[in-house]
């Protein structure tokens, strides 16, 4: 059987490498269709059509930084590979701690992933199940150099299940238009942000 270039991109993978370790979560075959379906540009809101949908809402209420910050005693950089990324492809970011000493944060899953609106920035995944879900988070210490590195294919099915042991999913599908990952995990910490163009 042909298959085609979409076809072959098939892992969805969130790896971190922190303090000597590597884990990978989140693998899941997929084919990312025929490009992003979902409303383009800024539209004035997310909508689901799931009524039992209930998306997302971000754990901080302070702005959200550039990619480098000052906090808990050490400096923190959050970096990708660009700012404009294709649907279905890979998405690189890299989260470490970039001073000498090391800090507390809250996990490779302390993050949101969201999309520029009319009514502001919301997360583009929830629970269909009809009731909120938190993301997981535990304390853990990341020492100097140490990193969280993501590798997340730019695909509904993929996005959501890049969080092990939460039943999430994606609504509305993507759609060409402007997003942003935060890492909020850093306790008394303010939040840092990449943003970067969905393109079909």
């Amino acid at each position: 059987m042909e298959r085609t270039r979409r076809d072959l991109l098939a892992t969805s993978a969130a790896t971190l490498t922190a303090a000597g370790g590597v884990g990978v979560a989140g693998c899941l075959d997929f084919a990312a269709g025929d490009g992003p379906q979902g409303p383009e540009g800024v539209p004035e809101t997310l909508t689901c059509e799931d009524d039992a949908f209930v998306r997302l809402t971000a754990p901080f209420d302070e702005p959200v930084e550039g990619t480098i910050v000052d906090a808990a005693g050490t400096r923190f950089e959050l970096a990708t590979e660009g700012n404009a990324e294709t649907y279905g492809q890979s998405m690189r970011l890299v989260f470490r701690n970039t001073g000498d000493e090391p800090a507390t944060v809250l996990g490779k899953h302390a993050y949101s992933f969201q999309r520029e609106t009319g009514e502001g920035w919301l997360d583009v995944r929830g629970s269909a199940a009809g009731e909120t879900v938190e993301l997981p988070r535990a304390e853990e210490t990341l020492d100097p150099s140490g990193a969280y590195i993501w590798s997340i294919d730019l695909e509904e099915t993929a996005i959501a299940s890049a969080v092990p042991d939460r039943d999430l999913a994606v609504c509305p599908p993507l759609g060409d238009g402007t997003y942003r990952f935060v890492y909020w995990g850093i306790p008394d910490g303010p939040p840092l942000g990449a943003e970067f163009e969905l393109v079909g």
